[in-house]
């Protein structure tokens, strides 16, 4: 079996190892993992325990672009997911960072989706639609979305005072405007931020009064 002839400290990164077989660098590990296998000088490893320990190195360093990841914002799993796939990280070692981060709630669907709203009615408002279809290309699950509008949207008044609230913000656009005109596009707008027809005839007929 190889036989581990020297473990030393990468120059550029002190806390990574250089771990050579046989006279022979074999692969680089943090120390993290030298540790947790206690590896040293003169231990012999069978080929089942290097590919453990390169498996364990592996995904430490997927777990590692993750956490860099999510420390800008909060991210779906979605977007955890095919950050890592770009990374060319096989597929159960993704599930498996995805698993461990999960465990301590540094990737929450729930809470990213209801972060998500939030900000989007605070910053750039916009309507039920448009906010699903926004979360389901982060990946948020069907039942997630309805129970986070659910949440946010109790009163079903609030989506109706959200499309009037965002048009008052734009209203002296339109008012040079012929009458028919200013209400095409009205409707053009409201309907391209996803609020649903109905509530659009809603604001126009309030406009009128």
């Amino acid at each position: 079996m190889p036989r581990i002839t020297k473990i030393e400290p990468q120059k550029k990164n002190p806390k990574r190892r250089s771990v050579f077989l046989d006279e022979r660098f074999a692969f680089g590990l943090d120390e993290e993992v030298v540790y947790k296998y206690g590896l040293k000088v003169g231990q012999e490893l069978e080929q089942k325990k290097i590919d453990q320990i390169i498996e364990a190195e592996t995904k430490k360093e997927a777990k590692e672009i993750a956490l860099r990841f999510l420390s800008y914002r909060m991210r779906s799993e979605k977007e955890v997911r095919d950050k890592l796939k770009k990374k060319e990280f096989a597929e159960d070692l993704i599930t498996e960072v995805i698993k461990d981060l999960k465990r301590v709630n540094l990737i929450d669907d729930y809470e990213f989706a209801s972060a998500f709203i939030r900000d989007r009615i605070s910053n750039n408002p916009r309507g039920k639609i448009l906010l699903k279809q926004e979360l389901w290309k982060k990946g948020i699950k069907k039942e997630i979305i309805e129970k986070v509008l659910r949440e946010y949207f109790k009163d079903e008044d609030e989506e109706l005072i959200l499309a009037k609230g965002l048009l008052q913000k734009r209203k002296k656009r339109y008012e040079s405007l012929d009458e028919n005109v200013a209400k095409r596009r009205i409707m053009s707008f409201l309907l391209r931020r996803g609020f649903s027809y109905d509530i659009v005839k809603q604001v126009l007929k309030i406009e009128e009064e």
